[in-house]
């Protein structure tokens, strides 16, 4: 049955109105993008944490350690012994404890090698040993005094002879980055310390290379914390000096004072007692061991 026109008229009056007040009410707020608008403000530039490394600046460097670092266990063969002097994923190994070691199949392990003795670049004390993640491998059996290891994933060739520390996963901490350091910044006054390890003995070191700078717990520094790079820049003839396995940057002669040259930053990533894994996450010049950091 059809409308008469006058009756269709005033109902269209009516509905308009209503549909006009729907279309101007103002949308859902949208509860994401509000948080993330609020966490922008002029000293946090990337708005929501980001993850400051990735998975293999970790379990693919290592960390530093006392002469008598202990271990679980031993590799002493492997299956393939006869036609490989060194190992990698997938390979089966043979361990020198089982049940009498408290080893059980399923554990997880690290595998781990000494490296060389990590020193102070400033006075030459040495600060540990620095132990290399070579990988990491799950038992498959154990008997009692022997067990069977299999590699699930070598960051590089894994020698027999290498020791096993119990796996425990790290996280990849989470942070806001601020703006950097620049010309004319006073010090933070926060710790201070030093580059002194760079990973696979890098000696130009820029962004995306694993450090270890000899601040840690003990000074306050956690994972997810930045680190300001930077150098007195007093001229290559004096300034510079061989230590350890590098040649290093070296402060200013007492007496002489010399403005900051910002060289970069760091983020943390694991930390020990008295030292720290870290990632350059900007370079602006060519760093070097040696350089100075301070927490931000």
């Amino acid at each position: 049955m059809r409308l008469p026109h006058r009756r269709f008229l005033a109902l269209a009056l009516v509905l308009l109105p209503a549909a006009a007040s729907q279309a101007q009410a103002p949308a859902e707020p949208n509860v994401a993008d509000a948080l993330a608008r609020a966490e922008v403000t002029p000293g946090n530039l990337t708005g929501a944490p980001q993850p400051t490394g990735y998975e293999s600046d970790l379990y693919c460097f290592g960390f530093l350690g006392g002469s008598a670092e202990p271990f679980v266990a031993q590799i002493i063969s492997a299956a393939e012994v006869a036609e490989q002097t060194d190992f990698v994923t997938h390979d089966v190994l043979y361990l020198d404890a089982g049940a009498d070691r408290g080893i059980r199949a399923g554990d997880e392990y690290w595998i781990v090698t000494p490296g060389n003795e990590v020193v102070s670049p400033i006075d030459g004390k040495p600060l540990g040993i620095f132990y290399q993640y070579r990988g990491r491998g799950v038992v498959l059996c154990i008997q009692g005094h022997s067990a069977v290891l299999r590699v699930l994933n070598s960051c590089t060739d894994i020698p027999i002879g290498s020791y096993l520390k119990k796996f425990e996963p790290i996280p990849i901490p989470l942070a806001r980055k601020g703006p950097p350091a620049v010309v004319c910044d006073p010090p933070s006054g926060k710790p201070q310390g030093h580059i002194v390890y760079s990973r696979d003995g890098v000696v130009a070191l820029g962004q995306d290379t694993d450090v270890i700078v000899d601040l840690g717990v003990a000074n306050g520094v956690s994972p997810g914390d930045f680190l300001t790079i930077y150098r007195y820049s007093t001229g290559r003839e004096y300034g510079i000096r061989p230590q350890g396995y590098y040649w290093v940057n070296t402060p200013p002669p007492p007496g002489l004072e010399i403005p900051r040259t910002y060289l970069g930053e760091i983020a943390i990533l694991e930390v020990g007692d008295r030292w720290a894994v870290g990632r350059i996450t900007d370079s602006y010049r060519l760093i070097e061991i040696g350089d100075e950091v301070e927490v931000k």
